[in-house]
This record gives structure tokens, C-alpha cells and sequence, in this order.
């Protein structure tokens, strides 16, 4: 079984979202950012997490990596109660992801799966450049 992620931006619950190409953050901002699991052996259909006793617990790892080892974020998702197959992760405002590539890890009793999606988000640096650092309204990624 193949995996992969869609991101989702707009939610308000089930019912109301939108998937986007991309999750575009906000450096120095708390960023929540939604996700669905798909199959891709499926057609790309939704993956619902953790069904069966085998498949218990369950838990997804989500991990913005980094050429240097001390910028890699690595947060636990949070399962959406309503859909299985939609998550969610917040990026507290002290970090910021760098890299726009994003891997997953799924835990379903002893079981685990991994994938990865290149260039799934893209952070913007607001500042005024006058810290040397990049100016306003710059895209990293």
C-alpha cells in the first residue's frame, strides 16, 4: 500500500475545506496545517487510520526536514474525531520549517508506514530587511 499526503487549508470542520496545492506558513506565526491521508493504490481515496483492533494504536509523525539536524521539526498529529483520514499539526511561532518537502510517519498498532511530499509548503519571511536578513515578503522555498 502506497501513502501519500494532501494539504488542506480553510478547515472548519469536515464538511468545510478546501485542498490546496501547497500550505503556505507564516514564519514567526503558530501555524496549524491540516492533512489528509490518501491511498494511492486507491485512486488517491481517503485513508482511514487505525481501523481494526490490530491497527490500534494509532498515531501519525510529521517531520519538516533540515540539512542542519538542529532545525528539523518533528511534531505528533493530532486525528481528526469526525475523519479518520484528516490530521492536523501545529507549528509553534519559535519554529520554522526549512524545507518545503514534508514526511510522514504512520503508526497503526505494530505496524508502521512512511512517505514523504516534495514542495509541500512554502513559508514566507515577513521583515523589512533591515536585520540583514531577508526582506519583506520573501518566499523561502
Amino acid at each position: 500500500m502506497r501513502l501519500s499526503s494532501k494539504p488542506i487549508v480553510n478547515f472548519q470542520n469536515i464538511n468545510s475545506f478546501k485542498f490546496a496545492p501547497q500550505w503556505e506558513v507564516s514564519a514567526r506565526d503558530t501555524n496549524v496545517l491540516y492533512f489528509q491521508i490518501i491511498d494511492l493504490d486507491q485512486c488517491g481515496l481517503r485513508y482511514i487510520a487505525g481501523i481494526g483492533s490490530s491497527n490500534e494504536p494509532v498515531g501519525v509523525r510529521v517531520t519538516f526536514p533540515s540539512i542542519d539536524c538542529s532545525q528539523i521539526i518533528t511534531l505528533v498529529a493530532a486525528q481528526d474525531p469526525n475523519d479518520g483520514s484528516v490530521w492536523s499539526v501545529s507549528i509553534p511561532s519559535t519554529s520554522t520549517p526549512q524545507t518545503g518537502n514534508v514526511r510522514f510517519q504512520l503508526f497503526e498498532g505494530n505496524n508502521s508506514k512512511n512517505w514523504s511530499v516534495l514542495q509541500m509548503m512554502v513559508v514566507n519571511y515577513p521583515n523589512d530587511g533591515n536585520d540583514g536578513s531577508l526582506s519583506d515578503n520573501t518566499t523561502f522555498f
